[in-house]
């Protein structure tokens, strides 16, 4: 199973072996894309409406190019800022709820990369993914975002 503990941790362990394609790839399926063999592009098949409406094809949200230029870099961030904004804030602890029993202890901030805080960030969606959307409709999952806010009220 792709979302695993141990294959998550892999994507964010220094001097990672999973390429960025690998992580966008991961992250474009639990979306709602699609590949389409035949013709060889992804297709928006199951993508929330919202994400659907902003990115018709899958967004870079690495910055694949490793270039982190303002011109370059610009919509790869805004993209990754997107995803990471998605994310409830009790959901935004996972990489140490899930991660640290494990073996991860973060990061010191003279190791901190662009790459590797964005293969954080989308690592912390993909386990708030697996954790509270994987499994449910769309509809399922509009009802409990209602149920959610009742209760909050």
């Amino acid at each position: 199973d792709e979302l695993t503990n141990e294959n998550l941790y892999q994507i964010v362990v220094r001097r990672s072996n999973v390429t960025d394609l690998e992580v966008n790839t991961l992250v474009w399926k639990c979306l709602g894309y699609r590949f389409n063999k035949n013709d060889e592009i992804w297709t928006p098949t199951k993508v929330f409406p919202k994400w659907k409406e902003r990115y018709p094809t899958p967004p870079d949200l690495i910055g694949m190019q490793h270039i982190y230029t303002k011109e370059v870099d610009r919509d790869n961030l805004k993209n990754n800022q997107r995803l990471t904004v998605s994310v409830p804030m009790e959901n935004k602890q996972s990489l140490k709820t899930f991660l640290r029993p494990i073996g991860f202890t973060g990061y010191k901030i003279s190791e901190l990369t662009p790459n590797l805080t964005r293969r954080a960030q989308c690592t912390n969606w993909l386990l708030y993914y697996r954790e509270e959307l994987f499994g449910y409709t769309l509809d399922e999952l509009i009802e409990k975002r209602k149920l959610k806010r009742d209760k909050e009220e």
